[in-house]
This record gives structure tokens, C-alpha cells and sequence, in this order.
């Protein structure tokens, strides 16, 4: 890692650091040299011990902090416990998410609600509780997805917390501006981990083609993405040729988003649903 815009963090705060793309920030940052504090709900031992022996850096060091995102109070404590022990966060990253698809009428209110407090209101609770703890010229970092550009099939809820995490991110970005606080929300396709595997085994198979547009990133290629926006300090960050076309469409080309949508939607339901012309 080099070519950071700023100095390297010697302090990172990041959640879901226990698993998937959190794990795999976890070693990369760990390799610059920076101590991570992560808040999880669990780890398993040999993860954190493998993670621990990576500590090469005078003083670096890692430590776990056990708790649910979509708690306040907790988050509260345990950040202000990670600030006395490893010191103020340079980067606050907010990767702890859950994915849950069924199409809206099949999925229930409190799959729903737990979607959105665990990817919206904890990404609230995670930006209210780093906020306190994040040094001079300090970075947070939100996880969203492509999905909080541009819906697909079955992904109500998650979309509806993804859009709203891209939207929380753009206030913070231009109230902590003010701040000497630089914020970033990360918007990318598909990537290779336990989620992924989770909507494969229990998604639609036109989710799948629907998404397969942008393509799917291993988590090293997701991860080396990633950095080189947060090095740069960009605000929307997706790795990926195919997602930052997906994303661009989906902001500036929304009419033909809709279109190629519709189209591959009737393509992946046996052309039983026509694509509207374009206007």
C-alpha cells in the first residue's frame, strides 16, 4: 500500500472486521502498519490470533471488541473503551452489513426492519459513535453497495438501506468537511464472501443475471479497489471497470439503466415481462 493522500492510519476502527471484505481490510491495513480495533459480534479465535501475529509495527497491535451495531450504548462503550486502549481512530470504516432478498410482497416486515437496522441505523450508530473518537484530519468510511445507486430484483430492503446509507454519507460529507473530517461511501458490484454465498444459496436466480452486469470482484480485487479511493480520499468509491460504468448509468443515465434493467429482467424471466421503450 502507498500513495496515501494523507498519512497512513496508525489507528483504524472497522466493523464486520471478522469475516469477508472486513477481513480481508483487516490484513491490508494491518500489512500498512496500522492497529485495527474491530467491532464485530464474534470471531473466531484463529482469525483474531492470525490477525494479532501479522503485527509487525512498534506498538501496532489488534484488538476485538464484541458487539451489535444496532445498539447505541454498546457501540458507545466499546469505542470509547478501543480509544483508552489503542488510541483516537485515522480511519473509521463501517463494513458490518446483512443481506436478505425475497421480492417485497414474500418478504416480511421484520426481515425487513432487520436489514435496515443493521446496514442503515448501524451505519448511523457506527458514524455517531467514531465521530467522537477520530483524530485530527480523520476519514470514516461508510459500506454501501451498487444497490444504493441502482435497485434490482428482490433487494428491497437491501436497497432501501444501501440508498440510505449513500444518502447519509453525502450530509456527513458536507457537515464534517467543516470538520477537517474527509467521509467516503463505498459503492461496488458483487464480491466474492459469506454474504454472497448466502444470496446464491437462498436468491433468485433473476437477481443473479440481473447483477452479473457488473461483474464479480474476489475480495483482494475489491479490497485493492477500495484503498486506492480511501488513499485518495474520494467520496464515492466502486471498484471495478464494469460497476463504475453500472454506477454511472445509474446516476447520469437513469432512463437506459431502466431500460437495460427491464431488458435483462425479461430476459432472465423467460421475456414474460416486455422492457418499456426508452422516451
Amino acid at each position: 500500500m502507498s500513495n496515501w493522500k494523507y498519512r497512513r492510519p496508525n489507528v483504524t476502527y472497522l466493523s464486520g472486521g471478522s469475516s469477508g471484505i472486513g477481513l480481508g481490510f483487516a490484513h491490508a491495513l494491518i500489512e500498512a502498519g496500522s492497529s485495527i480495533a474491530i467491532f464485530d459480534l464474534q470471531i473466531a479465535d484463529d482469525v483474531l490470533v492470525r490477525l494479532q501475529q501479522a503485527c509487525t509495527a512498534n506498538g501496532q497491535s489488534v484488538a476485538f471488541y464484541p458487539v451489535d451495531v444496532t445498539d447505541p450504548i454498546a457501540l458507545d462503550a466499546v469505542m470509547a473503551e478501543a480509544h483508552a486502549r489503542q488510541g483516537p481512530a485515522d480511519l473509521a470504516f463501517n463494513c458490518a452489513g446483512l443481506m436478505r432478498n425475497a421480492v417485497f410482497t414474500e418478504l416480511s416486515f421484520e426481515t425487513f426492519q432487520l436489514v435496515i437496522n443493521v446496514n442503515l441505523i448501524g451505519s448511523r450508530n457506527f458514524a455517531a459513535s467514531a465521530l467522537k473518537h477520530l483524530s485530527p484530519q480523520g476519514h470514516l468510511v461508510f459500506m454501501a453497495s451498487l444497490a444504493g445507486i441502482v435497485g434490482s430484483y428482490t433487494q428491497s430492503a437491501y436497497a432501501a438501506s444501501k440508498f440510505g446509507v449513500v444518502g447519509l454519507a453525502e450530509v456527513l460529507r458536507a457537515e464534517q468537511k467543516l470538520q477537517g473530517i474527509d467521509v467516503s461511501v463505498v459503492c461496488p458490484g458483487e464480491i466474492q464472501t459469506p454474504l454472497l454465498d448466502y444470496e446464491r444459496l437462498h436468491g433468485s436466480p433473476v437477481t443473479r443475471s440481473l447483477n452479473a452486469v457488473a461483474g464479480v470482484l474476489t475480495v483482494d480485487q475489491a479490497v485493492a479497489g477500495i484503498l486506492h479511493g480511501i488513499q485518495r480520499r474520494q467520496f464515492m468509491i466502486t471498484p471495478g471497470f464494469k460497476a463504475k460504468l453500472i454506477r454511472a448509468m445509474g446516476r447520469k443515465c437513469t432512463s437506459l439503466q431502466r431500460w437495460i434493467v427491464d431488458r435483462n429482467l425479461a430476459k432472465g424471466m423467460g421475456a414474460t415481462v416486455a422492457p418499456d421503450s426508452l422516451p
